[in-house]
């Protein structure tokens, strides 16, 4: 290759570069369009004891690399922080999520029902050794409950 070839070369690609750090690229919000912060059916409470927790916990399909075992915290817990265990830890959140992994009232924004959904803004879908995943329905459920105000019922 002659030099003149280099020299054209590296300038398209220091263009390159630069125009990636100075473009932002155009995007919206995570789940823009595609979500509804809007519970829907609001005269029906969704429990967290009889019908979120019993997803989080079931097997197979479930958090259950997120839930303390025989001989100690979940491998899941172990890596990212993440612990299911009871509403107070899941608040908490992980490593990465911290208190975004339920935001009260808002399910678009909340981590868990980003990662539980068919096709996640960021990261893998949970739970990792699925399927089974979520069915529509339940993950709707698991939206509701957020959108009601995520409480301890």
């Amino acid at each position: 290759m002659t030099p003149r070839r280099w020299n054209i070369g590296l300038t398209g690609l220091a263009l390159t570069a630069v125009a990636g750090c100075v473009f932002e690229p155009d995007v919206g919000p995570e789940l823009a369009g595609t979500c509804d912060n809007t519970d829907t059916n609001p005269k029906i409470n969704v429990s967290f004891s009889a019908q979120i927790r019993p997803l989080l916990n079931r097997m197979p399909g479930g958090c259950s690399c997120h839930m303390p075992t025989s001989t100690g915290l979940g491998p899941a817990t172990q890596i990212v922080g993440l612990n299911l265990s009871s509403l107070a830890l899941l608040r908490a959140g992980g490593v990465t999520s911290g208190a975004r992994i339920v935001v009260a009232g808002e399910p678009c924004s909340s981590v868990i029902f980003q990662k539980t959904s068919a096709a996640p803004p960021f990261g893998s879908r949970m739970p990792l050794n699925g399927p089974p995943y979520m069915t529509p329905d339940e993950h709707q459920l698991l939206h509701d409950w957020i959108a009601e105000g995520a409480s301890d019922n």
